[in-house]
């Protein structure tokens, strides 16, 4: 979206607006390299077509090898929004990385559509829709809270029967 509204945009204040991204990403991947140095995982979301996947940074970050890049599709995860003709699944590929492998296998499921196992169309996020899909639906919570409990259960950190700040597999909606 950066992409189709730069011409619209100031050159100077969208290289400062570059700038302050990189800088906040080098920061997250700080980060990310004190999570995987204390034992622990984290979690970055971007768009699988976010230029943000090319910088430098990332593609350094991205040679250490305990590291998994999937790709996901929103509507392979609930994601919905309306149009002109009515509510229906949005595509939205995100590029997921993380470091831990039980997170990964849960967050890169793609659509259904490009196995042939169903044909839905799909809501096209412009005219002001992107901003309603920033907000994650309850399927792809549940995927992330679940793979989180298969890493901590594979780690031998949390036992089957455990519970806590990670969900059951069946939530309870009020």
């Amino acid at each position: 979206l950066q992409s189709l509204s730069r011409h619209k945009r100031d050159e100077s204040e969208f290289k400062r607006m570059i700038l302050y991204g990189t800088q906040r990403l080098k920061f997250c991947l700080e980060l990310y390299t004190i999570q995987i140095q204390g034992g622990r995982y984290f979690l970055h979301e971007q768009p699988w077509s976010a230029t943000s996947w090319e910088t430098r940074c990332i593609l350094e970050f991205l040679q250490k090898p305990e590291l998994y890049l999937v790709r996901g599709d929103m509507c392979a995860h609930g994601m919905t929004s309306s149009d002109e003709v009515g509510r229906a699944p949005v595509l939205k590929p995100t590029g997921w990385l993380t470091n831990s492998p039980c997170i990964a296998e849960r967050l890169g499921v793609r659509c259904s559509n490009l196995y042939g196992e169903s044909t839905h169309r799909h809501v096209h996020l412009v005219n002001g829709r992107a901003r309603a899909a920033q907000v994650y639906p309850v399927k792809l919570c549940l995927a992330i809270l679940n793979g989180l409990r298969d890493q901590l259960t594979d780690d031998r950190l949390m036992c089957d029967t455990g519970i806590g700040s990670v969900c059951c597999e069946e939530p309870i909606f009020s």
